[in-house]
């Protein structure tokens, strides 16, 4: 296997050990840990590290070890925030939603609802995107198409917080058959509410920590 290729295998997983929260935000953890977790040397996995520090998954610190960051309550609020302005915007100007698109979309929540009935919290998450990203990359604006792909990949790992038990799960996947249902009837000030509406849920879940 080649240099790049590990280097980018190493990548991949070690972003999969962030969005996953396999360990806590804050954690140091050690190179030599993470080649052995991953059946690597060490060569490709600390010019992996050195990309996601880059991108703000992690910090290396020399002979000490690699942090895995966390994103703070505030700053996931403020992510909800931009998501929904943006998302809303995305939504409505897609329709008129093509009919044939709607088979698609009825596609993912029925992923959706096995996850949800095999208790796949994790699994939810990666198709809660895929639905989101549907119209973004429906609407065909690559600068926001680029933003929200980075906002989504930080925030997956702020959605286990989001998302605690089945209970949550199944009030997220309501939300996204709202969205659809709204998307469906061609009616603008139903799809804007129905996104708020959703987002919202993320914003109410993550002020449970705060509450008193």
């Amino acid at each position: 296997m080649k240099s790049g290729t590990k280097k980018d295998m190493a990548y991949r997983q070690i972003k999969q050990m962030f969005l996953e929260r396999r360990f806590e935000p804050g954690s140091m953890l050690s190179e030599n840990m993470i080649a052995a977790d991953l059946g690597m040397s060490r060569t490709p996995v600390r010019e992996a590290l050195q990309i996601l520090q880059n991108e703000g998954f992690v910090d290396v610190f020399p002979k000490r070890g690699v942090m895995l960051k966390g994103i703070s309550a505030e700053a996931a609020r403020e992510i909800l925030d931009l998501r929904a302005a943006v998302e809303g915007y995305v939504t409505v100007k897609c329709i008129p939603f093509p009919k044939k698109s709607f088979a698609k979309l009825e596609k993912m929540l029925e992923v959706q609802r096995a996850c949800y009935e095999n208790g796949d919290i994790s699994g939810y998450l990666r198709h809660d995107v895929v639905f989101h990203a549907y119209f973004v990359e429906f609407y065909n604006n690559t600068l926001i198409t680029e933003i929200v792909h980075s906002i989504n990949e930080r925030f997956m790992s702020v959605g286990f917080a989001v998302l605690r038990n089945l209970a949550d799960v199944k009030t997220s996947h309501e939300g996204h058959r709202k969205i659809l249902e709204a998307v469906k009837s061609g009616d603008a000030p139903r799809v804007w509410d129905a996104v708020y509406d959703h987002i919202d849920f993320g914003k109410s879940q993550l002020s449970r920590d705060n509450d008193p």
